[in-house]
């Protein structure tokens, strides 16, 4: 089916269903390529003033524009991240008609941009530290770059391809595997066992509650319906919304609310992992100009600035498979306001507690969840074969993403 016959079934009148394809004007096209040259200007400018400061005069073009490359592609990560996982974030208030498609993606990307600049950057810290302190002070040797640009694309290759394929899937697994593929691998190189190549204790912490988190927002949200149904006993908040009328004003204002908690959450934790893939790459590449920071975890302001740019900006695009998703493959009825005001309260809730303890978590798996429980709750019914492609993909993201960094790290090596 080709996307102009996609767009006109998917959107027939009188569903209810939202209008996701909306017309970009010129003005918003024109502002989104300036924020996209100035973040990109001001990255650049900043890093040639960290090496600069840090008295660095010896850097030959080829290393210099590997290291350009790399914070491209890793820039380029956090903007899929940007329209991979907000989507969750806006597929409520959309579903609910509480905000129009395009207010509701520009909403979410100035939330995600303060939640990144806002953020601690305990998280970062411990993308950091899943791999040894050993192998990051000898990664500015010649597998420094093979390093960097084995997890950069194994990230971004296992992203893209279930973007496409409209699955939910997590890019903090994909990260974290994608580490750990190549810790294992390069201490295998080094004829070592791979079980050096990694620290475990922090990979655990990070998997604990990558597991769990899906599980927390399925039960939580399914309670948090069930309580709402016994204490307000307003019928409209437990309907699916009638043709294109956006609900009650104090409907709205809440899932407003809960889509600008989870925005802030996503931007606060998801952006940190692109700040610490980025102090990978710095570390990594210039460790003269670059170090590990003491136990105050303290980030260059230039890196939280053009994460925070990269996330917001991929907010902007790409939104509408994931969109479609959560919206209507999920549950076998349309999503009601009780519905969509649960799932964000509890991704919400989740996701900040998270970003509290330093623990990576999937904004994606986590609303998913959020929305599937409140559909058994509420006995609406779950579709089954949407439900089990999601499965598939939170069971494989991680050794995928593992074997396929390790074959990368492997090949680049030998290059």
């Amino acid at each position: 089916m080709s996307q102009n016959n996609a767009v006109s079934s998917f959107n027939p009148p009188g569903t209810g269903r939202p209008g996701l394809y909306p017309r970009n004007s010129r003005l918003s096209q024109r502002l989104f390529m300036l924020l996209l040259l100035y973040g990109l200007a001001f990255a650049a400018l900043s890093l040639y003033q960290d090496i600069a400061a840090a008295g660095v005069s010896n850097l030959h073009f080829l290393p210099f524009l590997l290291l350009g490359l790399a914070l491209l592609t890793a820039l380029a990560f956090e903007f899929v991240n940007g329209f991979h996982d907000t989507a969750n974030a806006v597929a409520t208030v959309i579903y609910t008609h509480s905000l129009p498609p395009t207010v509701a993606v520009v909403w979410s990307g100035m939330f995600n941009f303060l939640g990144v600049m806002l953020s601690s950057g305990v998280v970062a810290w411990g993308i950091i530290s899943l791999l040894p302190m050993e192998l990051l002070a000898q990664a500015s040797s010649g597998h420094g770059f093979a390093m960097i640009y084995a997890l950069l694309f194994s990230a971004m290759i296992w992203n893209l391809g279930t973007w496409w394929l409209g699955l939910p899937s997590s890019s903090s697994h994909t990260l974290i595997g994608s580490i750990i593929g190549v810790g294992v691998a390069n201490a295998l190189m080094q004829g070592q066992s791979g079980v050096n190549g990694v620290n475990w204790e922090q990979a655990r912490s990070a998997g604990y509650a990558l597991l769990l988190s899906p599980v927390i927002g399925f039960a939580c949200a399914a309670l948090l319906l069930l309580m709402m149904k016994l204490l307000v006993r307003n019928r409209q908040l437990y309907r699916a919304p009638q043709g294109n009328t956006p609900p009650p004003l104090w409907i709205r204002g809440m899932l407003i609310l809960t889509c600008t908690g989870v925005s802030f959450a996503h931007g606060s934790n998801d952006g940190q992992k692109g700040m610490g893939l980025i102090m990978l790459i710095l570390v990594g590449s210039l460790p003269s100009a670059y170090s590990l920071y003491d136990d105050s975890h303290v980030i260059p302001l230039w890196v939280k600035v053009v994460v925070a740019i990269a996330l917001a900006l991929g907010t902007l695009v790409g939104w509408r498979r994931i969109v479609l998703t959560v919206g209507e493959k999920i549950g076998k009825a349309h999503l009601s306001y009780a519905q969509g005001a649960s799932a964000e309260l509890v991704a919400m809730g989740t996701i900040g507690a998270a970003d509290a303890f330093g623990l990576p978590v999937s904004t994606t798996h986590v609303l998913s969840s959020g929305v599937a429980g409140t559909m058994a709750a509420n006995g609406s019914g779950v579709q089954m074969a949407t439900l089990r492609n999601l499965l598939i993909a939170w069971v494989l993201t991680l050794p995928a993403s593992v074997l396929l960094s390790a074959l990368l790290f492997w090949l680049f090596s030998q290059l």
